[in-house]
């Protein structure tokens, strides 16, 4: 019931939230990108908010950095459910996330849609499309908020079991050709349980989501170092998952 109750909340909001992003623009049809940020942030926090209130989800944000973070820099993490975006979001509260979205999700979703369109997100379309996809990711390296950092799910596709996959180095290679920013590697858990929609009902309630900061590496140039670079966050992610899985057991 619990679990119904905070689907149900975060359907109805994004009704509510779809009219009231469509009367801003018609408004204020010049952009301003502070407005979609926190507006971004805030739909991530209510989400997130339901979840636990209605059906007990438990978020845990940790980090094994010990220097505070730069105002820029690229996150690459696993991908296991939707609901990774908006934890992800509450992780990094003082930044405002810039996420590559397959191309099917730019219209059609309410709020979610164009929130993603004016908050100057990018749109990768899976097959073909090279050039577009490109200029999509040259655009999101090129964006000068002062907070800006793109997000890169490295698998390409959701893990619907939880073990992480291969790592593709296209993205953040585009990403670091056109920018100098740092790359920072996230392990996130527990999205493989609600990956479906019949687990959405049945294994929301109680569920602990994690999110883990793990290590920030500096910009790097060329082919084998940022294969470099991706080789050993993916191994920092591997690592991080298997501990969580043993302290699961235990």
């Amino acid at each position: 019931m619990g679990a119904l109750l905070a689907i149900l909340c975060f359907f109805f909001s994004t009704i509510a939230w779809d009219i009231t992003l469509k009367i801003y623009f018609l408004f204020s049809r010049k952009h301003h990108v502070e407005f979609w940020n926190n507006f971004f942030k805030m739909m991530s926090h209510k989400s997130v908010f339901f979840a636990h209130v209605y059906a007990g989800l438990k978020l845990e944000i940790t980090s094994d950095l010990h220097t505070p973070l730069p105002d820029r820099f690229i996150i690459i993490s696993n991908h296991q459910s939707l609901a990774d975006i908006v934890t992800i979001v509450e992780a990094f509260p003082d930044h405002d996330l810039k996420y590559t979205a397959k191309k099917e999700l730019k219209y059609g979703i309410p709020a979610v849609s164009v929130g993603l369109r004016r908050g100057q997100h990018a749109f990768l379309e899976r097959s073909g499309g090279f050039q577009r996809t490109y200029n999509q990711l040259k655009r999101l390296a090129a964006n000068k908020g002062k907070y800006d950092c793109p997000v890169i799910f490295a698998e390409g596709s959701r893990s619907r079991t939880g073990e992480l996959k291969k790592f593709h180095s296209a993205g953040l290679r585009m990403l670091l050709e056109h920018s100098n920013l740092p790359v920072l590697g996230v392990a996130v858990d527990g999205g493989y349980k609600i990956a479906t929609a019949k687990d959405l009902f049945s294994k929301l309630k109680g569920l602990v989501y994690r999110v883990k900061a793990l290590k920030l590496y500096p910009h790097v140039n060329g082919k084998n170092e940022i294969q470099g670079v991706l080789d050993s966050i993916h191994n920092d992610i591997e690592l991080q998952l298997k501990k969580w899985r043993t302290e699961e057991e235990q």
